[in-house]
C-alpha cells in the first residue's frame, strides 16, 4: 500500500538527502591475510558479529583437530577502535554442550582487554593438546563506550567446527578460527566431529512464491537521474535491468533501500520478517576474474531501522560465472534478528553493500529483482515471474463506506500520486548485458531508483 501523499518526487527528495553510514564493519586485518582463510578459517567469513550488548551471552565452536596443536584461536574485530574486552575458554569436548562446560577447563577462562581490532584471540601452549574434540567459547563482552566487539563468522557450515549460541547449536554458522599445528597434517586439518541435531528456529515457510512486496528494475525509468563524480554508478541496461558498477579503491560502496517510504508495513502481514527471512537477489557480474569478496546486507526491520553493525549478513556471489544467478541472504543465524522476526518485525528495507571491502579493479553487475523468500529452496527455484504473485494475492473485502461527508462536487481534484510511471517506449525495447541507456548517479540516488520500482500493494 503506497503511503498517503507520497510520489516520486518525494521519494528522491527523501533519499537524497540520507547520508551514507560508514565504518559499520572494518575490513582490514590485524593478522597476516595468510594466516585468514583455509585452515579453519571458511572463506569469505566476513560478516562480524557484534556481542556488546547483544541478545546472547556466548558463543564459541566445537571443533575437531586431527593432529598435535601449539595454538588456537578466533579472529576478533573492535571495530577499529581497539578498545573493549572478550573473555576467552577451552574445553574438552564431552557428549554434550552441558557436559563439557561443567567440567574444567583445559585453558582460562582469559580476558583480553583493548585489544587491536582483527586479533588473534585465544591460547597457545607449551605442551602442544593433542588431536580430538574441543570447545572454545567467547563471553563478557564489555565496550562502554565503543561501537563493540565480537568475532568474524560464516553464514554457512564448515568443515571441523560448529557454532553453539547460548548453549544451543546453531545450523549454518561458523567462525573464523586459527589453528596452528606442531606439524600439518599431511590431509585435512579436521577430525571427525560429532552429529548435532538442527533445530526448526520457528522462521520461513513451505511458500513457493515471493512476498508481494518485491523490486522489479524494468518497471521504472530513472535513466534521466545523473549525478557525475559518484564512487558507485548506476545505469540502466537497454532491457531495463539495473547496472552498478563499484569502481576501483572504492572503500565502502552501498546502496540503500528504504520499503518503508513506499510501503504501509504496519499493515502489510505479508512483508513479516518470521515469513519471508530471506533476502534474494536476482543478479549476474559482468566479469568473472574479480577478486573482490562477498557483499553484505544490513536489515532493515521495524526494530532496528537503520544499518547497524552485527545486524547483517553476508552477500555471496559464484565468481566462476557471468550468467544469471540468484543470490540468497540468510539472516536467520543472526540472534538479534531471530529474535526480532519471532517478535513481529515487519521488513522495512535492507542497505545493499555490493563488496565487503576495496576491490582491486572495477566491479560491475546487472541486477534484474530483489525479492523476499520464506526458505532459501524457493528463492532459488523462483522463475521471476511475478505475475504469479499477483495471482495469488487474496482478494480484501471492499473499504467500508465512509462516515465523513463528501467533499463539494466543485473542488478541483488533485493528482493521483499512487499511479505508477507508464514505461517509455526506449524501457519496451531495451535488451542486453552492460548495454547502457541511463547515466550514473550517486549511492543516494541508486536508492530511490531501487526503491521507486517496488510493486504497490492494492487497497
Amino acid at each position: 500500500m503506497l503511503k498517503e501523499g507520497s510520489n516520486t518526487k518525494r521519494l528522491i527528495a527523501v533519499l537524497v538527502s540520507v547520508m551514507m553510514i560508514a565504518g559499520l564493519a572494518a575490513v582490514s586485518f590485524a593478522a597476516n591475510q595468510e594466516d585468514l582463510a583455509g585452515n579453519f578459517s571458511p572463506p569469505d567469513s566476513n560478516t562480524p558479529i557484534n556481542m556488546n550488548g547483544a541478545a546472547f551471552d556466548t558463543i564459541g565452536s566445537v571443533f575437531s583437530i586431527a593432529a598435535d596443536a601449539k595454538a588456537v584461536s578466533f579472529v576478533c574485530p573492535s571495530w577499529s577502535e581497539n578498545y573493549g574486552s572478550l573473555t576467552v575458554t577451552l574445553w574438552k569436548y564431552d557428549t554434550d554442550y552441558a557436559t563439557t562446560v561443567a567440567a574444567s577447563p583445559l585453558a582460562g577462562p582469559k580476558e583480553f582487554v583493548d585489544f587491536e581490532d582483527n586479533s588473534k584471540i585465544g591460547f597457545g601452549f607449551e605442551t602442544p593438546i593433542p588431536a580430538g574434540v574441543y570447545y572454545m567459547e567467547l563471553s563478557d563482552a564489555v565496550d562502554e563506550k565503543g561501537q563493540g566487539v565480537g568475532v568474524w563468522s560464516c553464514e554457512a557450515n564448515y568443515p571441523g567446527q560448529a557454532v553453539f549460541r547460548d548453549g544451543e547449536f546453531i545450523d549454518k554458522l561458523s567462525l573464523r578460527m586459527i589453528v596452528e599445528f606442531m606439524q600439518a597434517p599431511e590431509g585435512d586439518p579436521y577430525g571427525e566431529m560429532p552429529k548435532f541435531q538442527k533445530t526448526d528456529n520457528g522462521l520461513g515457510g513451505d511458500g513457493l512464491l515471493p512476498s508481494a512486496m518485491y523490486v522489479k528494475m524494468a518497471d521504472q525509468d530513472f535513466s534521466d537521474m545523473e549525478e557525475e563524480g559518484a564512487a558507485v554508478e548506476v545505469s540502466t541496461n537497454e532491457d531495463g535491468t539495473m547496472h552498478v558498477i563499484i569502481r576501483e579503491g572504492t572503500v565502502d560502496s552501498q546502496i540503500s533501500i528504504n520499503f518503508a517510504l513506499l510501503f504501509d508495513v504496519d499493515e502489510d502481514a505479508d512483508c513479516d520478517c518470521q515469513t519471508y527471512p530471506y533476502l534474494a537477489l536476482r543478479l549476474r557480474l559482468c566479469d568473472n576474474a574479480y577478486d573482490a569478496g562477498p557483499g553484505e546486507a544490513f536489515m532493515y526491520t521495524s526494530t532496528i531501522a537503520g544499518a547497524t553493525g552485527g545486524y547483517s549478513s553476508a552477500i555471496r556471489y559464484d565468481y566462476s560465472t557471468t550468467e544469471w544467478q540468484t543470490v540468497v541472504v540468510d539472516p536467520t543465524s543472526n540472534k538479534s534478528f531471530l529474535d526480532n522476526a519471532l517478535d513481529g518485525d515487519d521488513w522495512l528495507g535492507f542497505r545493499f553493500d555490493p563488496l565487503n571491502g576495496t576491490p582491486k579493479q572495477d566491479v560491475a553487475m546487472d541486477i534484474e529483482w530483489i525479492a523476499l523468500f520464506e526458505s532459501e529452496e524457493a528463492a532459488l527455484a523462483f522463475d521471476g515471474d511475478f505475475a504469479k504473485v499477483e495471482e495469488a494475492k487474496p482478494t480484501k473485502a471492499p473499504a467500508p463506506t465512509p462516515t465523513m461527508p463528501p467533499e463539494p462536487t466543485d473542488a478541483p481534484e488533485s493528482a493521483d500520486a499512487t499511479d505508477e510511471p507508464v514505461p517509455t517506449d526506449a524501457q519496451k525495447a531495451r535488451k542486453g548485458c552492460g548495454t547502457l541507456i541511463g547515466g550514473s548517479f550517486a549511492v543516494a540516488s541508486i536508492a530511490a531508483a531501487a526503491v521507486i520500482v517496488a510493486r504497490k500493494k492494492e487497497n
